[in-house]
């Protein structure tokens, strides 16, 4: 029962133990409550202490924020919760201090923030001081809202004394402020009084006054805005435009309908007109501004005259639906879309601008119909953007887009813009010839990215009619650097004077960590067609360039792996660097056929740059070889040290260039010298602009003195300078026995010149001047010119010439004698000088028996008219020595030009009869030719007949078409042009053979050739077949006779192929096969292959050989020709002259002694000369005997082993030749050859060394004669068995007889002869040394002779005049006879022949020396 009652109990118990829980729980809730509550009271208590106070001061002075600003407190005073004050404010940037305020006045409620209420029931402010403007740094745009949704209150703001320093706007300002604000969503009032105190050294005077009450619910609408402003305040000092201004904004109605305006003026002019309306929160602003007033440069000009403004804004809620403008005559702007200025963002915002003017911005932007569009979404931050833009024509200067549309989108996407490109464009006009034809229909397609200042884009795809490429662009706005590249090929690229290049790039843009990035890749440049001579000549042909080139953010640009490649230049591992410090290196090293190894190597900074410089052969037009210079530079200051040799001589320079301080100035040191001769002086710029200073030369005979000065602004140079035996160093050989030279030159526009310059034995190569002499006087267009000239080349001249200079017309006559032809003036020229060049009035020369008659003009035109009739083409020969030409040229001549820079025109026909080709001594077979011809700018033709006894045996057409305009300069249009037509012969060989005028040689036989000529001007090919059949070849001079010849040549492209040459020499025979290049480009390349077997190339009366073995002519492009190879001579036999027989004797050694004084030239004809070739020779020549040698009493065989080096100019002989056997009648008595062995050494072929013995017996003794030294220094020894004396010898050999039985005349003249002989010197033939001995000018031994009855005799002469020779022949037996000669010219004389024993002659004989 109990427990029945415990259970009964125990759920009442349970509820009553659950209610004292919740007591619990409630009790203690409420005591965290009440805590919680007695915290915040007491937190809120203790702020309102000045040890909480002095908290929250130091809180917000630990405030960071993210644009550096930093906020000081000295102290609060008062309750944060209401009125307090805050005293020692500091506002810092990170530069430091820039607004402080020693105190401030708050009342204010912080508690209403937490209902979206800025509640400030005051805020003074007594003074305050604006130290300088700050620099904050730079921080993301904020995308919090523009107009947060807060209500605001300020109900009393006031700013007693603001100061603002110099540093501000220049000048010091004192500022007083008054007013209050109130904000909500549905209320704007605000009031503002604003002026700037004036006092002494302070700025001010302006004044500020501002009404704005807008309470839609209430229907009220107020505005009402003064602004006053003194030229000399403050918002003239922030402005810069020192105008006084005066703005008003007043208006009448309320929310539902207001009408106002804004009105003002910036000193005399209007600044604005505007009608203002509101229509229940509808604004529209309409009419005239001028803003420009406040601008200066572009943006003044765009906004001016007057800009119109008609916009449209709706607001509701804190957003703004805009729709409107501005416009003015240079532009029209338009907007319309919503801006929601409580989210920060815009909704379908689309911009519209149209540029109507574009010089405004720029003097020479221009173009047409220039419309930009664009369409904002999204965030004031990150808006997402929808641009195009279009223009019929936008340029700059001449460089003109035409149809240009440009499309795309932009998107922030993270921390960087993405903006794609796509664009496109009908051509580019007006860049230079080079660029414009790629730009036609260009096409781009890409993306950009954007983030903090610096833009890129590695996609950019670029597409036109030649360019298929992406473009690299990279540029940095924070530290200016801007670069790009293309990757992809870009054909047909011209660079201007230059080339045309097809171009291949590969680039890459690759980045790092803090910004860093490099942009590389490589380059690839093929030229296609050179537009510069020099470049094509140069380079020989098209070049390939590689290179790899970098770029990077450091401001570093690289070049590495520069390799060229061309025909006649190879250039490998170029490299440099160029950094942003201004560092520079490049090194490079080349190969050119021309000019040999070439080197650069710069190193250093731009201001003192390093610089090397070698060229192994540059030319230069004078032979510069082994040039090397060095270039150090000083921050302007220059100073250049060189050497090299030259055709003239050695050269070395010491120059400085001074540029940086004051004028340009350059000084000539001591060290400059060329060929012996020394330079120094120093030239400085005046602030004219000519030069002044002295230059002095001194050295290897000559003297000279340059002053150069300024005389009324222009430049005067005074030259004196003379040369007595001077004499140059180089290879040219320039000498001048004398030579004086005055002149005074002032270079106005017509220069003043007063010269006379006189020359005496000036030789330079075959040039040579016998006397010369040249005067000018020419002063203000008018005056006197003279010339006297004589000389030669391989031809004599004399020409005599006298101008007179009047500013209207000059007059000149010419007179004189070339090879012989007669050449003068009929009549004076008459020469016009004009502003646009010289006009040569029909003029008449007399050549020889013929005329050329000849007018036209020179100048940026140019035009020639020339007649022909009956004139000598000899007189060509003076000026081209080697055409050696002949014949009589009929026929008209006509040349025009426009300019320099247009294709010419010209017309040729012309008639040569009887034309012939000369050399030494042969001269060819006469032929007729006919040539016409024709040149236009759009084609050309050629075509020629060659007639034979009138009968016609060859012709030629030739068809050319020239490259249009732009493919370069007339000349290279011109070269490169197409060619077409051929050639045809089929007549005897001896006609073509003869034009070579090879003397003493000949070709006779049937030959025919037909050829088709293709390729172009500058590299034509040929097309055709060469054959022949039963030729003979004769060299009269050696006796060489190649019979039944047969040739069978092809021409294919630009080379002679000879398939087969065979033909009969004696027994044996002679073969060729090879090819002969037609390629100037190429140096006329040649490879030949000879094999002869046991030919006869000899059979002359003095010379005859049979040869085998092989020969090698190769000439290739950059390199000597040579002639290589080895031969064997199975048998030579070679006659030595014979001195005395029945003929007159030749008389070795007689000359024409030349006259005393300088030598007169008259221009008469003078036999030729001949030129050695340069052919480089490398022949092996081996006999093991049979060469005999005979004549002259010597009858021997002889064994060669020796090579043939050098050039055939200069050969270089080593080896030798070794007796066989042989023997040596001499004085009439027989020498047998012991031994006998000549050696060359390389030297002169002249001069070998010899070792000769030869032995016999005379009476009863034997006598040894022994030959050694060489050629030019023998030393002749005698021995004997038994042993005698020298004179005992000699005496026995010359007499015949003992010492002791000679008579006193020869015992005088045997003393004489052994004293020489010990000198040496004696020559191979002891009767030398007699013949010095006995003071006679000729002394020899003459061999018996069979046919006159002489025996051996001695023959003595003597000159009796320069030009009378007699000579006097006996023997012991009392024969004699006598000889005369009489010498008429150098080559020719008379003569006479008497002996005792009857007979007698009389010759003429012509000789020349080969």
């Amino acid at each position: 029962m109990a427990a029945q009652d415990d259970m009964a109990q125990t759920p009442q118990a349970a509820e009553t133990s659950n209610a004292h829980w919740g007591r619990r729980i409630f009790i203690g809730l409420g005591g965290l409550v009440a805590l919680i509550i007695v915290l915040i009271a007491g937190v809120y208590v203790w702020l309102g202490t000045s040890s909480g106070r002095g908290f929250v001061a130091r809180q917000i002075e630990a405030l960071s924020f993210q644009n550096g600003l930093k906020v000081g407190i000295g102290r609060i005073d008062g309750s944060i919760f209401g009125a307090m004050q805050i005293r020692d404010l500091a506002l810092r940037d990170p530069k430091g201090v820039f607004l402080t305020a020693p105190s401030i006045e708050m009342d204010w409620r912080p508690f209403a923030y937490l209902q979206s209420h800025v509640d400030i029931r005051s805020l003074v402010i007594p003074s305050a001081r604006i130290y300088r403007t700050p620099e904050f740094k730079p921080t993301p745009p904020s995308e919090g809202p523009l107009l947060p949704d807060l209500d605001i209150d300020v109900n009393r703001l006031e700013i007693g004394r603001l100061q603002i320093d110099p540093p501000v706007t220049g000048q010091r300002h004192l500022l007083g402020l008054s007013g209050s604000a109130h904000i909500a969503d549905k209320r704007a009032q605000l009031r503002a009084d604003g002026r700037a105190i004036v006092a002494p050294g302070i700025a001010g005077g302006d004044q500020l006054a501002l009404i704005l009450d807008a309470v839609p619910d209430d229907n009220k609408f107020d505005i009402d805005l003064k602004v006053k402003a003194p030229a000399n305040g403050l918002v003239a000092s922030y402005s810069k435009v020192q105008q006084p201004l005066d703005l008003v904004l007043a208006g009448k109605g309320d929310w539902n309908a207001w009408d106002g305006k804004l009105s003002g003026n910036l000193g005399a002019e209007k600044l604005a007109n505007v009608g203002l309306t509101a229509r229940r929160g509808t604004f529209t602003v309409r009419g005239p501004v001028r803003p420009g007033l406040f601008l200066t440069g572009p943006g003044r000009d765009m906004l001016e005259p007057a800009t119109q403004i008609d916009l449209t804004a709706t607001a509701m809620q804190r957003r703004v639906q805009i729709k409107g403008g501005l416009a003015s005559d240079n532009f029209a702007f338009g907007a319309d879309g919503l801006v929601d200025l409580a989210q920060s963002s815009m909704d379908n915002l689309k911009l519209d601008f149209r540029l109507l003017k574009p010089s405004v911005i720029a003097k020479n932007l221009n173009g047409a119909d220039i419309h930009a569009r664009a369409t904002l979404d999204g965030s004031f931050v990150a808006p997402r953007i929808a641009y195009g833009l279009t223009a019929q024509k936008l340029g700059f200067a001449a460089t003109v887009v035409e149809g240009l549309n440009v499309s795309g989108s932009a998107a922030l996407d993270k921390d960087q813009w993405r903006i794609p490109v796509q664009g496109s464009a009908r051509r580019i006009n007006g860049m230079n010839a080079s660029v414009a034809p790629l730009l036609t229909n260009v096409r781009l397609d890409g993306n950009f990215a954007y983030a903090n200042g610096r833009l890129l884009s590695d996609n950019l795809k670029l597409r036109s009619d030649r360019i298929n490429a992406t473009a690299v662009i990279v540029a940095d706005m924070n530290k200016a650097l801007y670069t790009g590249a293309l990757n992809g090929r870009v054909n047909g690229y011209q660079v201007e004077s230059i080339g045309v290049f097809n171009i291949q790039t590969n680039m890459d843009l690759k980045s790092g960590a803090n910004g860093y990035f490099k942009l590389g890749g490589r380059v690839t440049a093929r030229s296609t067609r050179w537009i510069n001579d020099g470049a094509r000549n140069f380079l020989g042909g098209n070049a390939l360039i590689v290179a790899d080139v970098g770029y990077d953010s450091n401001g570093v640009a690289s070049l590495d792996r520069l390799n060229v490649a061309a025909p006649a230049f190879r250039l490998t591992g170029g490299r440099g660097r160029y950094g942003a410090d201004g560092s520079i290196m490049f090194t490079a090293r080349g190969n050119s056929n021309a000019y040999g190894p070439l080197g650069v190597d710069v190193s250093g900074t731009v201001a003192r740059p390093l610089v090397r410089v070698a060229a192994a052969r540059p030319g230069l037009g004078m032979g510069v070889a082994d040039a090397v210079a060095t270039i150090r530079g000083d921050n302007g200051t220059y100073l250049i040290v060189g050497k090299g040799s030259t055709d003239y001589g050695p050269f070395d320079a010491n120059v400085a260039v001074m540029t940086a301080k004051g004028p340009l100035a350059i000084d000539v040191r001591s060290g400059t010298s060329f060929s012996g001769v020394g330079f120094t002086g120093r030239i400085t710029q005046t602030s004219a602009g000519p030069f002044a200073g002295t230059l002095l030369a001194s050295g290897s005979g000559i003297n000279g003195k340059v002053d150069l000065s300024t005389y009324e602004g222009k430049q005067r140079a005074q030259v004196n300078a003379t040369a007595r035996n001077a004499s140059l160093s180089g290879r040219v050989g320039l000498t001048a026995e004398r030579a004086i030279v005055k002149a005074d030159m002032i270079l106005y526009d017509q220069p003043q010149i007063t010269a006379d310059a006189q020359i005496a034995g000036t030789r330079m190569g075959e040039l040579y001047i016998a006397a010369a002499r040249a005067n000018v006087n020419y002063r203000g267009g008018a005056g006197q010119a003279k010339l006297l000239l004589e000389g030669r080349t391989r031809y004599p001249f004399r020409v005599t010439a006298n101008a007179l200079l009047d500013p209207k017309l000059w007059r000149v006559a010419l007179n004189g004698r070339l090879n012989g032809i007669d050449v003068r003036t009929r009549a004076p020229m008459q020469i016009v000088p004009g502003k646009d060049g010289y006009t040569l009035r029909p003029a008449t020369l007399s050549i020889d028996q013929g005329t050329l008659q000849v007018s036209g003009t020179y100048g940026d035109a140019t035009k020639v008219q020339a007649r022909l009739n009956g004139v000598n083409l000899a007189i060509a020969n003076p000026f081209a020595p080697g055409l050696g030409l002949g014949g009589m040229a009929t026929g008209s001549l006509d040349f025009s030009q426009t300019d320099p820079a247009t294709f010419p025109a010209a017309d040729a026909r012309i008639k040569i009869t009887n034309f012939t080709r000369t050399s030494l001594a042969a001269v060819s077979e006469p032929v007729n030719i006919d040539l016409v011809g024709r040149l236009q700018p759009d084609g050309g033709n050629a075509g020629a007949i060659i007639r034979r006894r009138g009968a016609a045996i060859g012709r030629m057409q030739v068809y050319l078409r020239p490259l249009p305009p732009g493919a370069g300069s007339w000349s290279t249009r011109l070269m490169a042009a197409p060619l077409s037509g051929g050639v045809r012969y089929n007549g005897p060989a001896d006609v073509l053979f003869s034009l070579a005028a090879l003397s003493d040689q000949s070709l006779k036989g049937p030959l025919g050739l037909a050829a088709d000529f293709s390729g172009q001007l500058n590299a034509p090919s040929l097309t055709g077949v060469v054959k022949a059949k039963g030729l003979i070849y004769e060299n009269a001079q050696y006796g060489t006779r190649l019979t039944n010849m047969q040739v069978d040549g092809r021409f294919t492209n630009d080379r002679l192929e000879v398939q087969s040459l065979t033909a009969t020499a004696g027994s044996g025979t002679v073969s060729a096969s090879g090819f002969v290049s037609l390629s100037s480009d190429q140096g006329y390349p040649i490879q030949l292959g000879i094999d002869m077997n046991n030919a006869q190339l000899a059979s002359g009366q003095d010379l005859a050989a049979q040869v085998t073995g092989q020969l090698k002519i190769v000439n290739g492009g950059g390199q000597a020709p040579m002639i290589s190879g080895k031969i064997d001579l199975p048998e030579t036999r070679y006659q030595i002259a014979y001195q005395g027989s029945a003929k007159v004797s030749t008389l070795t050694g007689v000359r024409r002694k030349p006259a005393l004084g300088s030598e007169r030239i008259t221009g008469a004809p003078e036999p030729m000369q001949s030129i050695p070739s340069t052919w480089g020779l490398d022949v092996q020549v081996t006999a093991d005997n049979k060469i005999y040698v005979g004549g002259m009493g010597l009858n021997s065989e002889w064994a060669a082993d020796i090579r043939v080096g050098g050039t055939s100019g200069a050969p270089r002989i080593t080896g030798g030749v070794t007796l066989v056997r042989g023997t040596l009648d001499f004085a009439g008595k027989s020498f047998d050859l012991q031994r006998g062995r000549i050696r060359f050494n390389g030297g002169d072929m002249t001069n070998p060394d010899m070792n000769i013995v030869a032995s016999g017996d005379v009476d009863d003794v034997t006598i040894n004669i022994n030959i050694t030294g060489s050629a030019q220094d023998p030393q002749i020894t005698f021995s004997s068995t038994p042993n005698l004396p020298q004179d005992e010898i000699m005496a026995r050999i010359l007499f015949g007889n003992s010492v002791g039985e000679l008579t006193t005349i020869q015992a005088v003249q045997l003393a004489s002869s052994l004293n020489s002989l010990r000198g040496g010197k004696g020559g191979l033939n002891p009767m030398g040394v007699l013949q010095s001995s006995t003071g006679i000018d000729r002394l020899r031994v003459l061999g018996a002779d069979k046919e006159t009855g002489r025996g051996t005799s001695i023959a003595a002469g003597q000159y009796i005049t320069n030009d009378v020779y007699v000579e006097i022949i006996t023997d012991a037996r009392g024969y004699t006879a006598t000889q005369l000669e009489v010498t008429l010219s150098k080559a020719l004389s008379v003569l006479s022949q008497a002996g005792s024993f009857g007979g007698s002659s009389v010759n003429l004989r012509y000789r020349k020396d080969y």
